[in-house]
């Protein structure tokens, strides 16, 4: 397989079916509204100040015990963990007193059990968290499976997750609150503010615009799935590496889409996005993001890495299908790096280094949260005063091309009469999706820590399958 070949491979399985499942998930989320028009209601009976906080009790351990890491060929798998839930929505005052993981009625989770563990149960995820907060009210946080196959460790929501690519909308509000404020210009070269050399080599590194870097114009190569950067990572996994040196390696390429005009998603626009942050602030990009954005939205449970990392470990991530079958031999892993789960083999991440990946993503794609945090964050880069009316139209404006529906840090799509904004996440480990519905103030946000599901089977097919549950559970 030559290199563009694999390059193809995992761009297909992680981007093919996207826009698509957006579309459905748009529709989808009509049904959300009604969730949100039933927690209003509720709101009416009793004050919201009374919603008890999301649980921080460890689930139940599951009832099978997960397989060890294999160091041979490894075994089918037996039965997988069943789902467990550790905090149960917050809507009234009555639940209180029930016990942690206990609706008021015993029998409200069942249906979403069952819709949650049938999924499990046919994709092989290990875990999944999920949030989900109207009016900026405390997030309903559940979770379900394991954190760990190899312990059978509980997914907890108070585990920090990855968020992946949701980091781009963040790093966007930043650079569009810096133009409010007269700092950047969103049509100036970007070498403006990085110096002549900052993509060294690149055929159109004097024209790139900051609007370019935002809105995925800049003609750059998504280095995340190219088979090259595997071979620059497979030596250096226990090392960090720096955004200027992925932007050089990127720099080699030349463009692959036409400059300004073409959509082609990458990452490397976004390490450029910020490093310019660094430069026109005189801060570090994390620091710029946690006073701008973390701090004032009171998300206490969120890092971007590397420049700090949570205060525990994440929950422990795996890498299936396509990706998981190239990520063994493009980075040299052994059976030692694999575990058996459900009849499938997966890369265990917690048996590999860390340093590279938790670095290469940076602006782009470098955030871990709680995933109640990531709902919160969702909703508050629209509907509070992180970005005012003008800033959020040029977020959502949508690429000049009316097939595509992505602005500057955001996808907007217009279905049945309800605007909804999303933006997926992945990175070696695990798999995000996070959406705000405006009509209804409605911010989801749901991980699993499994990278590698295709088709139907990704988190955007699941949350818009869980829609109507969600819908009536209140």
């Amino acid at each position: 397989m030559t290199r563009s070949d694999a390059g193809s491979w995992l761009r297909i399985a992680c981007f093919g079916p996207y826009a698509a499942r957006m579309k459905r998930l748009a529709s989808a989320l009509l049904c959300f509204g009604l969730l949100a028009a039933a927690c209003s209601r509720a709101d009416e009976a009793a004050p919201t100040s009374t919603a008890p906080p999301p649980a921080t009790t460890a689930a139940p351990a599951p009832t099978t015990a997960a397989p060890a890491p294999t160091t041979a060929a490894p075994p089918p798998a037996t039965a997988a963990a069943p789902p467990v839930t550790t905090a149960a929505p917050p809507t009234t005052a009555a639940q209180q007193d029930e016990p942690d993981g206990e609706a008021a009625d015993g029998e409200q989770l069942d249906p979403l059990d069952a819709a949650i563990g049938d999924w499990m149960e046919r994709t092989g995820a290990p875990g999944l968290v999920l949030a989900m907060t109207q009016g900026g009210a405390e997030p309903m946080t559940l979770a379900w499976g394991v954190s760990d196959l190899a312990t059978g460790a509980p997914m907890t929501v108070d585990h920090h997750v990855r968020i992946g690519s949701v980091t781009k909308s963040v790093t966007a509000a930043v650079v569009l609150q810096l133009v409010a404020e007269g700092l950047v210009e969103l049509d100036a070269p970007v070498a403006q503010y990085l110096g002549d050399d900052w993509a060294p080599g690149y055929e159109h590194a004097a024209a790139v615009t900051v609007r370019d870097l935002l809105g995925h114009t800049s003609g750059f190569v998504e280095y995340a799935f190219d088979v090259s950067f595997y071979q620059l990572a497979a030596p250096r996994l226990a090392e960090q590496i720096s955004p200027e040196e992925i932007l050089e390696f990127a720099s080699q390429y030349g463009p692959v889409a036409e400059l300004g005009t073409e959509f082609h998603y990458n990452t490397t626009g976004y390490l450029a996005a910020g490093l310019l942050i660094e430069a026109v602030t005189g801060n570090t990009a994390a620091a710029e993001l946690r006073a701008r954005v973390f701090e004032p939205l009171g998300l206490k449970h969120t890092y971007l890495t590397p420049d700090e990392f949570p205060p525990e470990p994440t929950a422990n991530g795996y890498v299936g299908g396509t990706i998981g079958y190239l990520m063994g031999p493009l980075l040299g892993l052994t059976t030692d790096n694999q575990i058996t789960h459900n009849d499938a083999i997966f890369v265990d991440i917690g048996t590999v280094p860390s340093d590279f990946a938790r670095s290469a993503g940076w602006t782009g794609g470098g955030i871990e949260a709680q995933i109640g945090d990531v709902a919160l964050l969702i909703r508050g880069l629209f509907a509070t005063d992180i970005l005012d009316e003008d800033q959020v139209a040029l977020m959502t404006a949508g690429h000049p091309d009316p097939a595509n529906s992505y602005g500057l840090g955001i996808s907007t799509d217009e279905i049945l009469g309800l605007t909804l904004y999303t933006h997926g996440g992945g990175v070696p480990g695990f798999r995000t999706i996070a959406a705000y519905a405006p009509g209804f103030d409605l911010g989801v946000a749901l991980t699993t820590n499994l990278l590698g599901l295709e088709g139907d089977d990704d988190v955007g097919g699941l949350l818009e399958a869980l829609a109507p549950i969600l819908a009536a559970m209140n």
